[in-house]
Parts: C-alpha cells; sequence; structure tokens
C-alpha cells in the first residue's frame, strides 16, 4: 500500500456501526491520518446526526481544515473552517419531488408480498431533506435483526429494483445493511469524489475510498467508475485495521 493523497471512509458499517458513533480508536486515527492527507467522511447519514454523534471530538484538531464531511450521499458538503463548519453546497429535494419519493416508496413496498408481516423498530422513512431514506425494520432495529431480517439481500434488491424503476428520474441506492436511499439524479458518493478532486487539485486515481457497500447496486460502488482505488472492508474493526497500515505508509514518506 502506498500513501494516497486524500482518503475517504464510508461511515455506517465502514468506521462505525451501523447508525452509531466511530470507536474511540477510530476517531483517534482519523485525527492521526489527518496529520498527513486530507480525510474525507461520505454517508448516507445526516451532517447533524454526525455532528451530535462524534465530529466535535475532531474540531480541535490542528488540520481539522483538512476534514471534509460529505452527508446524505454527497448530497451536502461541510468544511471546518475558521472556528465553524462551513456549508459548501446543499443539493436539496424540493417538496414536490421528496412527496413523489414517498409516495413510491410505499407504493413499492405495499406491492411486495416479501416485505409483508416483517416487524419494524421506530422510523423507516426518513426525509433529510436533500435524501429520503428506507430501512424496512426501522432505524431502532438492534444490529442482530438488521444482519437478520435480509440475509441474502433478495427482499432489499426487490425493493431497490422496483424503486429504479418507479423513480427513474432519481438516484435509488442501497446504503449499509438496511437502507434505500434517494436523492437527486447523479447526486451520490463519486459526486462528492469527483468534487472534492477539483477542490484540492488531486487527480482521482490519487485517492483512497474505504467502504463496505462496493457491491452491485452498493451505495460504495458508484464511486468505481470514477477511478479511485478502493478498499472493501467487512465493517469497522477491519476499516481501523487499514486505518493503521495507512499511518505506517503515510508517516514514512
Amino acid at each position: 500500500m502506498q500513501c494516497p493523497r486524500a482518503v475517504f471512509f464510508d461511515l455506517d458499517d465502514t468506521l462505525a456501526e451501523s447508525f452509531h458513533a466511530p470507536s474511540p480508536q477510530a476517531l483517534a486515527g482519523v485525527g492521526k491520518l489527518l496529520t498527513y492527507v486530507p480525510v474525507s467522511i461520505i454517508s448516507g447519514a445526516t451532517f447533524l446526526r454526525m455532528h451530535k454523534q462524534f465530529l466535535s471530538t475532531l474540531e480541535s484538531h490542528p488540520h481539522a481544515n483538512r476534514l471534509y464531511i460529505f452527508a446524505t450521499s454527497a448530497a451536502q458538503a461541510y468544511q471546518f473552517s475558521s472556528g465553524t463548519w462551513e456549508q459548501l453546497y446543499d443539493l436539496a429535494l424540493d417538496e414536490e419531488a421528496r412527496a413523489r419519493i414517498k409516495k413510491a416508496v410505499i407504493d413499492a413496498v405495499n406491492s411486495l408480498e416479501v416485505l409483508r408481516d416483517i416487524p419494524h423498530y421506530g422510523e423507516q422513512m426518513v426525509d433529510k431533506g436533500s435524501q429520503i431514506a428506507y430501512t424496512h425494520v426501522g432505524v431502532d432495529a438492534s444490529k442482530a435483526v438488521k444482519d437478520s431480517w435480509d440475509t441474502d439481500g433478495s427482499k432489499r434488491g426487490l425493493l431497490w429494483e422496483t424503486l429504479k424503476q418507479s423513480l427513474p428520474e432519481f438516484e435509488v441506492l442501497m446504503g449499509g445493511v438496511t437502507t434505500i436511499d434517494i436523492t437527486r439524479k447523479d447526486v451520490n458518493k463519486s459526486h462528492g469524489v469527483e468534487w472534492l478532486s477539483k477542490r484540492l487539485s488531486i487527480p482521482v486515481q490519487e485517492m483512497l475510498y474505504v467502504g463496505d457497500a462496493l457491491y452491485p447496486g452498493g451505495n460504495d460502488a458508484v464511486v468505481i467508475p470514477t477511478g479511485i482505488q478502493t478498499l472493501s472492508v467487512s465493517g469497522p474493526a477491519e476499516t481501523e485495521k487499514i486505518i493503521d497500515e495507512l499511518l505506517t505508509v503515510c508517516s514514512a514518506q
């Protein structure tokens, strides 16, 4: 492994367990990595959630301005600058689009027999302004439930295919192990990769992307055509090992 000139980390099921904050070890690793290269956290999560859970712990870092946050599947971007978080762009969905997406999700779920009689825990559909996220088992489901409700991915895959057909004018992607993320067309994680490449004047091929959903239809897989280097992980423990490897090669350059 060589030291990339910038690193992207997916959040849920990559840098952290789904819907949880990264571990203190992972955050410490990100902080150390900022000493050497710009780091981006790119996620379907909202900026508000990320800030509430863990971003404040990185604000005092001497190189905090090298940290870029791409929220709601890169529909929004933020950078810590001069002691505050600056929003760099916001590609929000309008009210009519959000209403159309919600109706299409409800219609699709009701039409699929395989999704019936599956218990859910907490909210299923979350309106994030720039993204609509749907998780059939609910945002409060335990990790055991999230991991076991659709072990082969066939149920969520069928919902994804149905929504792609009914919402061709939007971006429909699978995130983590339970979620379907819907944004404006061509607004996905590849947009964040290409945007940062231009902002930092770093060729995409000299950056690295670490994620758990690099499989077809996964919300990380969209970055592959950009030419960015990618590393697929099974979860936060493997990501922490990659951070350690990056620190070794980047500190030696």
